[in-house]
């Protein structure tokens, strides 16, 4: 494997060491707070855009292409969700 071909690898590696900017959301069922978390997603180390990796592909007939990037749970918040 050459140098330019690891390269990629290795910043990859990197971004999903560090904690996300952002988790990507998908609309999963009928009511209007069923969402779910399908990704994360970082700022781009160039200052442009953003890093998105997917760890689910939202499908369904509740989908409707949108996937919104929004702030990352806070661990409190996260159990109180998994309460309710």
């Amino acid at each position: 494997m050459s140098t330019t071909e690891q390269a990629p690898r290795a910043s990859r590696r990197q971004m999903e060491n560090r904690q996300p900017d952002f988790v990507v959301r998908a609309k999963t069922g009928p009511g209007r707070k069923e969402w779910s978390t399908v990704g994360s997603a970082w700022k781009r180390d160039n200052g442009e855009g953003f890093s998105i990796k997917l760890h689910s592909i939202p499908i369904g007939p509740h989908w409707n292409g949108v996937l919104k990037l929004l702030p990352p749970y806070a661990e409190e918040d996260a159990a109180e969700a998994y309460d309710e």
